[in-house]
């Protein structure tokens, strides 16, 4: 029974929602499986009926459970997850990395952002640029060991660009996924043996975009994010190497 003064009874609905959610992202609840009854998580988590309908909704609501009267509660497949949901994202960044998810949205990169360096190579405007140019700086002045810094100056010069293509539906994707941006960017940046070069290529799509060369654009980015993958499949295979 959790103490009178504890952060679940402050906060219960987003301390359940977020228990039950981490709970079904890292496998303890696994597609399939039938969640406890509303009397057992009661009991287990200390909140009462009305809080926990609240956060069985919102999962709902997320695609990650389907409650049915008769049948209970049940984690669906990841297939119907809202996997963008800015709440997921969060509580993904929380639990150890998912490498399966990393490479899903590495390849969701590989089709998005080459097409967005294009557009932005077409339609970028002077602040666009100057925004690419000083998440570049910062880039060339984070150090390479810096993995923070390093991450945070990445993950704006990708934002920068998506920005730079006035697609509001490109937009969104880079606001959606800023936190598994930042996931994936740390696995690959840590398993890059290069970050000099890969700099230099960050360098090469800024330089096509500023001088307004649309197919330039989109193939440097296309070949920076090949390195990302390139970097991801390492990291992959040695985790499977490992088990």
């Amino acid at each position: 029974m959790t103490k009178p003064n504890s952060p679940l009874r402050e906060r219960p609905r987003n301390l359940v929602t977020s228990t039950l959610a981490k709970q079904i992202l890292s496998g303890v609840f696994p597609p399939g499986a039938k969640l406890p009854t509303e009397t057992e998580l009661g009991e287990q988590l200390g909140v009462s009926r009305t809080a926990l309908r609240e956060s069985i909704r919102t999962l709902a609501g997320k695609g990650l459970i389907e409650s049915k009267t008769r049948s209970g509660t049940v984690v669906l497949s990841p297939a119907q997850w809202n996997h963008l949901d800015p709440e997921l994202l969060g509580w993904r960044e929380e639990l150890a990395p998912d490498l399966d998810f990393a490479r899903s949205l590495t390849e969701a990169r590989q089709v998005i952002e080459p097409a967005a360096a294009r557009f932005a190579a077409e339609r970028a405007t002077g602040q666009d640029l100057g925004r690419m140019q000083d998440s570049f700086d910062a880039m060339c002045r984070a150090d390479a060991q810096d993995i923070e810094a390093s991450v945070s100056a990445d993950e704006s010069f990708h934002l920068a660009v998506l920005a730079a293509s006035h697609n509001p539906v490109f937009i969104n994707f880079g606001a959606m996924v800023g936190t598994a941006l930042r996931n994936a960017f740390r696995l690959t940046t840590s398993a890059s043996e290069n970050f000099a070069a890969t700099l230099d290529m960050h360098g090469e799509v800024l330089e096509a975009i500023r001088m307004r060369r649309p197919d330039e654009a989109g193939q440097r980015m296309a070949e920076l994010l090949g390195i990302a993958s390139r970097d991801l499949a390492r990291v992959i295979a040695q985790e499977a190497s490992g088990r």
